[in-house]
C-alpha cells in the first residue's frame, strides 16, 4: 500500500499561495467577461474554424489515412493494469 507524504508550509507561504491563485482568478474573470459570446451558433464547423483556423494539405485523403493507420502502434497497456505477479 503506497503511503501519501505530507509536506508542511509555512502561513506565509500558504498566504503566498493563495494570493496567486487569486490574482488569476481575478484575470480570468476579466478575459471571461471580455470575451463571452452571448450570440448562439448557427453552424458549430464554422464557428470552429473561425476560432481555429483550417489547414492546407497537399496530400489526397488516402494518403492521410494511410499515414494514420501506418503511423498506428499496438499498445500493451491492458496487460501492465493486471495484477502483479509475485516471485
Amino acid at each position: 500500500m503506497a503511503t501519501l507524504g505530507v509536506v508542511m508550509i509555512t502561513r506565509e507561504e500558504a498566504l503566498r499561495r493563495l494570493d496567486a491563485v487569486a490574482h488569476e482568478l481575478v484575470a480570468l474573470r476579466a478575459a471571461l467577461a471580455e470575451g463571452w459570446a452571448e450570440t448562439p451558433v448557427e453552424n458549430p464547423a464554422q464557428a470552429f474554424l473561425a476560432k481555429c483556423g483550417g489547414w492546407e494539405d497537399t496530400r489526397s485523403p488516402e494518403e492521410i489515412i494511410a499515414e494514420i493507420y501506418t503511423a498506428r502502434t499496438v499498445s500493451h497497456r491492458a496487460e501492465s493494469l493486471g495484477p502483479e505477479e509475485t516471485a
